[in-house]
C-alpha cells in the first residue's frame, strides 16, 4: 500500500502533513517553519473552528486564531452535571457530530487547496489530533488518507511512554474537551457511569474527560502507528526535538525514508 520515496511529490515539493496526538508538537513545528523559513501553514483545527462558528456560533470567532484555539474546546464542552460545568450528553453528542463533519471537510480542503495550485510547495498541513478517529488505516481506499497521501508526505509524530505520561499529567491538571469516535465514546460513557453508579446529570465532567483521555492515549497511539506503516513515515521524539528549521525537518524525513528502504 505504501509508496514513500525521495521522489514522492509530497517530499519533492516540500508538502508535509503532520499527524499525531495533541501535545506532541505538530503546531509548534508548523509555526516554526512559518517563522524561520516562510512556509505556508494549513491548520486543520483552525479551519474546523471557522466552519463550525460561522454556522450559528459567530461569537466564538472573536479571538479565535491559530495561536489560540481555546474557543474550539469551549464549543465541544464536557458531558456531565451542568452544576459542575458540564452539558447534557445528548448535546455533547450533537457537538461531536458537528466537529466530525467539520474536521472531515477541513482535512479534505487541504488536498483541494493543492489541487487548485498543483505546484504549491513548502506547505505544512497541521492536522487535528483526532484525525485518527475518522480514518481506517487498513483500507487502501480510505478517502481522507488517500487524499492526503496523494498531495502530502504523511509524517506521524511518535514519542516514548514517558512523554505520553507527561501529556496525561498535564491533562490531569487541566482537563479539556476532546473528540471521540462515537462507538468508543458511548462505550466509555456507559462504563464510566456503571462503575460509579452515576446518572447522566451526576457525572463530574472533568473526571470523565480524564478517564476518556487515558483510554484515548493507547487507542490513538496504535492507530497512528498503523497510519505511519501503511501511508507515510514516522519521526520519533528524539528526531523531533532537533527540528529547529525546515532544513532540519527535511533532513530527518530524508533519513527516515532511506532507513525504510534498507528494511
Amino acid at each position: 500500500m505504501k509508496m514513500v520515496t525521495n521522489e514522492s511529490s509530497g517530499f519533492q515539493l516540500r508538502r508535509f502533513a503532520l499527524l499525531g496526538m495533541s501535545g506532541l508538537g505538530k503546531t509548534f513545528i508548523s509555526r516554526s517553519l512559518v517563522k524561520t523559513d516562510n512556509w505556508s501553514h494549513y491548520s486543520v483545527d483552525y479551519e474546523i473552528g471557522k466552519l463550525l462558528f460561522k454556522e450559528g456560533h459567530k461569537y466564538l470567532l472573536d479571538g479565535f486564531e491559530i495561536g489560540n484555539l481555546t474557543n474550539l474546546s469551549s464549543f465541544l464542552g464536557k458531558p456531565g452535571s451542568t452544576s459542575m460545568g458540564g452539558i447534557p450528553f445528548a448535546e455533547y453528542l450533537t457537538r461531536q457530530h458537528q466537529h466530525r463533519d467539520a474536521e472531515i471537510k477541513a482535512t479534505l480542503n487541504a488536498a483541494f487547496l493543492v489541487e487548485n495550485s498543483p505546484d504549491m510547495s513548502h506547505l505544512v498541513c497541521d492536522t487535528s489530533g483526532s484525525i485518527c478517529e475518522l480514518v481506517n488505516p487498513y483500507d487502501r481506499t480510505d478517502r481522507i488518507l488517500t487524499s492526503l497521501s496523494k498531495h502530502f508526505l504523511i509524517i506521524c509524530l511518535e514519542a516514548p511512554d514517558s512523554i505520553y505520561q507527561l501529556l496525561i499529567e498535564r491533562f490531569l491538571a487541566k482537563p479539556k474537551p476532546m473528540y471521540y469516535e462515537e462507538g468508543f465514546l458511548n462505550s466509555l460513557w456507559q462504563n464510566f457511569k456503571k462503575d460509579r453508579s452515576s446518572a447522566n446529570d451526576e457525572v463530574n465532567p472533568d473526571d470523565f474527560m480524564v478517564h476518556g483521555f487515558k483510554a484515548l492515549i493507547k487507542r490513538r497511539k496504535e492507530i497512528f502507528n498503523t497510519i505511519a506503516r501503511n501511508w507515510g513515515i514516522s519521526l520519533n521524539f528524539e528526531q523531533l526535538r532537533k527540528v529547529k528549521s525546515a532544513a532540519d525537518l527535511i533532513k530527518a524525513v530524508e533519513v527516515e525514508i532511506n532507513n525504510e528502504k534498507c528494511q
